[in-house]
């Protein structure tokens, strides 16, 4: 049983905590968090018998084995370290962190300091990239050509939130575009019976607003394989959640790829002990026989639960299968020319 800390109280806290009640491989024993008022919402709401007011406080208990950073983008790189440097291993949320050079300081402690370190990517977690990878592996719509890939909501502006502030690593590049980034990349890497590739080419365009944050963004890429991805993303526009890739005989459409089967994700109180989660659905469509075939996956816990799953089956190895740390340093190098080509960052 690992004891997690949790550091950051707010809403992606809450759900990683409310996925934690569905697993037998931990529990979350301490919370720490800069508002009163959040902290005693976890703590009362899940049951967490430590609530600290102060982050560091985490690195001082002893109990806590895995620390899990839910905090704003630009605190996760300072906070990884000193957790390194106490021996605590690490979840980190996505993004790992600001840019490529902050993620190769976190990844450089937590190797000297041997600890885990995963980045967040829950959905990476999921059985459904598993079995993703093994349509596009077993030629379930022959040679991948292409990929296209869309995140985007409509949250209106307002410069002082976490959404629209640059100090607060605002922007959608950064919340919702690093999930595009990751899946283009892992699925080039697929169609070469590899765990991801990384980009020879990124093109980027999209609209800065007054904060100097990307409010749309769109890139596309090329891979070494010829295969080239669309990825999207937006704070200001509903495009909503979409994968498609496109093979030379036929197209695999993945109708929820970030939230499969999570009904913590929306939750506003602990979910019930005997929620059922629901399955979730690849799309298959034959060019040739013009079928459609609807292949469901079966689950067992929620998305969330699989993610803290992930992280205890692999503490003992240090290898973080889902995302590993060379993949984290490739997608935050992409972040970072996505970002540049776009004009947030010069």
């Amino acid at each position: 049983m690992l004891n997690w800390g949790v550091m950051g109280a707010g809403g992606i806290a809450y759900v990683f905590c409310n996925g934690m009640r569905f697993t037998d491989t931990g529990q979350i024993l301490a919370v720490a968090s800069r508002t009163e008022s959040r902290i005693d919402r976890l703590a009362n709401d899940f049951g967490i018998p430590r609530r600290y007011n102060d982050y560091a406080d985490l690195l001082t208990d002893d109990d806590i084995d895995a620390v899990y950073i839910a905090t704003i983008h630009p605190l996760h790189a300072e906070w990884a370290i000193k957790c390194a440097e106490a021996g605590k291993h690490l979840l980190v949320e996505k993004p790992i962190s600001m840019n490529h050079t902050e993620a190769a300081a976190m990844v450089n402690a937590a190797r000297e300091n041997d600890v885990f370190l995963m980045e967040a990517f829950m959905y990476r977690c999921h059985p459904q990239i598993t079995k993703m990878v093994e349509l596009i592996q077993d030629g379930a719509i022959g040679d991948v050509q292409t990929v296209r890939a869309t995140f985007g909501y409509r949250s209106g502006f307002n410069p002082e939130s976490r959404i629209y502030n640059r100090e607060m690593g605002g922007g959608g590049i950064l919340d919702i575009g690093c999930y595009t980034a990751s899946m283009a990349r892992k699925v080039a890497g697929a169609a070469d019976n590899k765990l991801f590739l990384n980009p020879i080419s990124v093109k980027g365009n999209g609209k800065i607003g007054p904060t100097g944050v990307d409010h749309i963004a769109a890139a596309t890429l090329k891979f070494e394989n010829d295969i080239i991805a669309e990825i999207i993303c937006a704070v200001e526009c509903n495009y909503g959640s979409s994968v498609t890739i496109y093979g030379t005989e036929g197209t695999l459409t993945i109708p929820s790829p970030w939230l499969p089967s999570s009904p913590c994700r929306g939750a506003r109180e602990p979910l019930p002990l005997d929620t059922i989660f629901p399955a979730t659905q690849l799309i298959v469509h034959s060019s040739q026989s013009r079928e459609t075939t609807e292949v469901t996956i079966p689950v067992d816990r929620d998305l969330f639960t699989y993610e803290a799953d992930t992280v205890a089956a692999h503490i003992a190895d240090g290898q973080a299968p889902a995302m590993s740390w060379e993949d984290t340093l490739g997608n935050m190098q992409l972040l970072d020319t996505w970002r540049e080509e776009v004009g947030v960052i010069s």
